[in-house]
């Protein structure tokens, strides 16, 4: 009897520190797409899970891109069990997978795989945001490399087939 009691006792302690456990650490994955689209403001949305290596990899880029362009867009990772919803909405194929949305809520650009911290900057500025750093700053395009007559498009000391 001394057992039985003891064993319930763990065993109760044991699933009411998990369950503590599990409700202090775990914020509310779920994302209120709705809310987000109220605050009329560029949108990137980076869809994966945490096991993910290439997640793993785009977690910091995501973490300062967030601190740069604090105030002027949104940036945020969604946990693809907890909002399967948008999962389906947006018929994401593969992780990650980012998803920038305008203020309106279209979608405007969408890549499948790790981004960079320049490519994301790039995506915002066609979006008219400044890089961060830049106030009110359009970035200029990119140069075009130009090629020498007669290599038809490829790069000089490039091999021709």
């Amino acid at each position: 009897m001394r057992k039985t009691i003891t064993l319930f006792a763990i065993s109760a302690l044991i699933i009411g520190v998990s369950g503590l456990i599990s409700q202090t650490s775990a914020a509310d994955p779920k994302i209120n797409l709705q809310a987000l689209l109220s605050k009329r403001a560029p949108i990137l949305l980076e869809f994966g899970r945490g096991w993910c290596i290439p997640c793993k990899y785009m977690k910091p880029i995501l973490e300062e891109m967030s601190k740069a362009y604090s105030g002027k867009a949104i940036v945020m990772t969604v946990d693809m069990d907890a909002n399967k919803d948008l999962v389906r909405d947006f018929r994401i194929r593969m992780m990650p997978t980012q998803v920038f949305l305008s203020p309106d809520g279209k979608e405007f650009f969408r890549n499948e795989g790790t981004l960079e911290r320049e490519q994301i900057m790039q995506v915002f500025a066609k979006m008219g945001l400044p890089a961060p750093g830049q106030v009110g700053a359009v970035q200029a395009p990119v140069p075009q490399a130009t090629t020498p007559q007669g290599q038809q498009g490829f790069p000089a000391g490039t091999a021709r087939w």
